[in-house]
């Protein structure tokens, strides 16, 4: 996984973030390895809150088990999920719905890729996730 199939994911899913979650076998959990944010999502979240954290950069703050929370999910199963509106879900469903809440996240889709989770999402409302079927 490298920093150019983030960018890529993002800019084919239309996302405004991109994160990897990759497994630490030493501690037994996922966590986040790396994340892309488009610069103009970054220049918008700067001027909102003027911060340089985004609701990315704060996953490397979280560590899931396999089977603990939607990340440990859909690496347990490698079966995709998505999510039209993260804000709206109980605190259990997805875990980091504060998070997404203070920084305006609403769609989030991911998938099983390259041994660990990619995680996508936007600030709009999405009702179709064709992204979590393609290649990246």
């Amino acid at each position: 996984m490298d920093k150019t199939q983030l960018q890529q994911a993002c800019a084919e899913a239309g996302a405004v973030y991109a994160v990897f979650w990759a497994f630490d076998q030493a501690k037994g959990v996922l966590k986040a390895t790396m994340h892309y944010n488009p610069p103009e999502r970054l220049a918008q979240i700067k001027a909102m809150t003027g911060s340089d954290t985004s609701f990315a950069s704060e996953a490397y703050k979280y560590e899931f088990t396999p089977g603990k929370g939607a990340v440990g999910q859909v690496y347990s199963t490698k079966e995709p999920v998505s999510f039209e509106d993260v804000t709206t879900l109980p605190a259990d469903t997805f875990l980091r719905a504060d998070v997404a809440a203070k920084y305006g996240i609403k769609s989030v889709a991911m998938k099983f890729f390259n041994g660990g989770v990619l995680e996508i999402g936007n600030t709009d409302v999405w009702s179709s996730f064709d992204w979590v079927n393609s290649d990246v």
